[in-house]
């Protein structure tokens, strides 16, 4: 019973991590209008949610009996390392998107160049633009 429960927890809390990592990178970009207004309005709540499950998945853990407690406590640092990945690669992949179809519907030719270099930023310097943006709350 505790197995199932552990799974299920983990595997809600990496579908709302990723999801969260996913706003909070293309907020941080410049793109809030691509987050959910209520995500915006309280992104506390998200990250409660988030803590809530992980610490749920935790908990049952340390009641499964089929696989030992320290395997699947293993495996959450995993989850959690990989939501995270996930989350801003899919960021990073919707930042560029936006950008190539906005330099399909550039006005002048300086602002279309200006989107498609933008577009072809590496993930490196996407996340470099991210850290500025929290460190200074552009």
């Amino acid at each position: 019973m505790f197995e199932g429960a552990s799974i299920i927890l983990a595997m809600l809390y990496a579908m709302v991590s990723i999801k969260v990592y996913e706003w909070i990178t293309i907020s941080a970009l410049g793109f809030k209008s691509e987050t959910p207004v209520m995500f915006l309005q309280k992104p506390l709540f998200y990250d409660v949610v988030r803590s809530v499950l992980f610490l749920g998945a935790i908990a049952t853990s340390f009641g499964m009996v089929a696989i030992p407690w320290y395997a699947g406590l293993a495996i959450l640092p995993v989850v959690w390392l990989v939501a995270g990945s996930i989350g801003k690669k899919n960021a990073f992949n919707k930042y560029r998107q936006i950008l190539r179809e906005m330099a399909e519907i550039a006005e002048t030719p300086d602002k279309q160049a200006e989107y498609k270099t933008g577009s072809k930023k590496t993930d490196q310097e996407l996340m470099d633009m991210v850290q500025t943006s929290m460190k200074y709350g552009i």
